[in-house]
């Protein structure tokens, strides 16, 4: 269908219901076995309520009512007791705490000059805790000086001691020096008369190789040079067996 001006409006069903429409509908048997019919019913008188059970349960809230009125009134009073009491004790109690506070008060201020006292206590700790802790660093570095100084020390004894047997080595050799020198001296004089006897014999040697090279020249006789010649091989002999001097043996 279009939506212009032109639309039929005159083709539209009709939207009522109607028993013809009804595809579901009864026929008129079915109505007929339907249908119900009613009996008239007898009328029963019914009698009014009695009220005296209302006026007991009222009686007996009344009486409830008063009850709980007068224990009410019995409970106030003892509330009025309990806390006239209750003053009473927090009135006392208030005094005793009054004076606690005071005694509290003055031990805050104990308190607060011991606290006071306990810093500078604290201070003075700390002042000779670092005076301690100065005190060990210097005791250290004392200590490492004293064991270089033991170790100084160990090295200086071991060269003395060194020195020591060295000292008495040169003590030995100095006493026998002193000896060697004293036996030259004692034979210094053997010494000056063996020189003297060697400058004769070989004063002597040289006269008699002279004589003998003088007779070699002269042709003389083979006996006298041959006798000249053993002289000088026994002068010859005697200086070669005489005993050398100390000092020569000594050196």
């Amino acid at each position: 269908m279009r939506n212009d001006p032109y639309d039929d409006v005159d083709d539209v069903p009709s939207l009522s219901a109607k028993d013809d429409d009804d595809d579901f509908a009864p026929d008129n048997g079915a109505r007929e076995r339907t249908t119900v019919y009613s009996r008239t019913t007898p009328v029963v008188k019914v009698k009014g309520p009695s009220t005296g059970p209302l006026w007991a349960l009222v009686g007996a809230l009344f009486i409830a009512f008063c009850g709980l009125g007068w224990w009410s009134f019995q409970q106030v009073s003892l509330m009025e007791q309990q806390l006239v009491a209750t003053q009473e004790s927090f009135a006392r109690i208030s005094e005793e705490a009054a004076g606690r506070l005071q005694d509290i008060s003055g031990k805050v201020v104990a308190n607060e000059s011991l606290s006071s006292d306990g810093e500078a206590l604290k201070q003075r700790i700390k002042l000779l805790e670092a005076q301690l802790e100065d005190q060990d660093k210097q005791r250290e570095g004392v200590e490492g000086q004293q064991g270089s100084l033991d170790k100084r020390l160990e090295q200086m004894a071991a060269q003395t001691a060194q020195q020591q047997s060295e000292n008495a080595q040169l003590q030995e050799q100095l006493k026998s020096v002193v000896a060697d020198l004293a036996t030259l001296k004692a034979a210094l004089p053997d010494v000056k008369n063996a020189q003297a006897d060697q400058g004769k014999l070989d004063a002597q040697i040289q006269s008699l190789a002279a004589d003998v090279a003088a007779l070699k020249k002269q042709g003389n006789p083979s006996a006298a040079v041959e006798r000249l010649e053993q002289d000088l091989m026994v002068l010859k002999s005697e200086q070669e067996n005489r005993p050398a001097p100390q000092l020569n043996a000594r050196r």
